[in-house]
C-alpha cells in the first residue's frame, strides 16, 4: 500500500537503519516531531506483517505533532540481515516467545528513539497491535523505556514469556480488544491482576478482530481512545 505523504511531513520523514544488541540490521521509517520535547511513538506491527501495516494510521497520529518510527522486526520486511551472516534472516515459531530475538529489536528501536535530537525520552509511547501488543506489553512490564503503551489485543502468555525472567508490573497501559478475540478476553484477568495504575481494558463488542483488523474496523473511535490514553498517561 502506497502512502500519502502530506506535504508538511516530507521534509521530516526519512528513511533509517540502526542496529540490536546482537547486529541486527533493523530498518524503517522515522518521522520527525514538529517540536522540541515532543511525545515519540513506536509502532509495533504484528508477526508476518512489516511496518507497511500502519502506513494509513502514521498521518492520523502524526496530527498530534509527534514524532515516529515504525520499523520491520527481525525477518520481516527490510530487516533480514545481520552482521557476519550470509544467510537472510527467515521468522521462525520459537521467536515469538524468545526474549532473545524481538525483545532486542524492540529495545534498540526505544534506543534510537531516545536520542533523536527533538526527542524527550521520559515522552516515549508505544503502540502494538498482535506480536506487537505482546512486545508492548513485555515493554511495560519490564522496564524497557516505554511511559504510556497501547496494546490493540493482547496473548498475556506470549507478552509475559518475551518480558523473560524478572519483576514484571506493567503501568500506563491500556488494552483495546475485540470482545470476541478469544486469546485477549482470556488475558484480561492476568492483565488486570498484573498491570499498575494507571491500567484499564476497553472491549469492543460483536467483532472477533483483533490486532491491526480491529484497529482499522474501529476508526476513528479506537485511533482517538489511543491518542487520548498517550497524552493523558506520558
Amino acid at each position: 500500500m502506497q502512502m500519502f505523504v502530506p506535504q508538511a511531513d516530507q521534509h521530516t520523514q526519512r528513511p533509517v537503519t540502526f542496529l540490536s544488541e546482537d547486529s541486527v540490521h533493523l530498518r524503517g521509517m522515522y518521522w520527525e516531531p514538529r517540536e522540541d520535547k515532543a511525545i515519540s511513538l513506536l509502532l509495533l506491527h504484528d508477526a508476518g506483517a512489516d511496518r507497511t501495516s500502519w502506513d494509513p494510521f502514521v498521518p492520523l497520529f502524526r496530527t498530534r505533532g509527534w514524532g515516529v518510527l515504525a520499523f520491520d522486526l527481525r525477518g520481516h520486511g527490510e530487516s533480514v540481515r545481520q552482521d557476519m551472516h550470509a544467510d537472510l534472516l527467515t521468522p521462525h515459531a520459537a521467536d515469538l516467545v524468545s526474549p532473545y530475538k524481538y525483545p532486542q529489536d524492540v529495545k534498540a528501536a526505544i534506543a534510537f528513539l531516545a536520542r533523536q535530537t527533538k526527542a524527550d525520552p521520559a515522552k516515549l509511547a508505544i503502540v502494538g497491535a498482535g506480536l506487537g501488543a505482546d512486545l508492548a506489553y513485555a515493554a511495560a512490564g519490564r522496564g524497557w523505556g516505554s511511559g504510556s503503551t497501547v496494546c490493540v489485543g493482547l496473548d498475556e502468555i506470549r507478552g509475559r514469556a518475551l518480558a523473560g525472567s524478572g519483576a514484571f508490573a506493567p503501568r500506563s497501559i491500556y488494552l483495546l480488544y475485540g470482545a470476541g478475540d478469544a486469546t485477549s478476553a482470556a488475558s484480561v484477568d492476568a492483565f488486570t491482576a498484573t498491570a499498575v495504575v494507571p491500567a484499564e481494558t476497553h472491549p469492543y463488542g460483536g467483532t472477533q478482530k483483533t490486532g491491526l483488523s480491529l484497529f482499522a474496523e474501529q476508526q476513528p473511535e479506537i485511533l482517538a481512545r489511543s491518542i487520548a490514553w498517550i497524552e493523558r498517561t506520558i
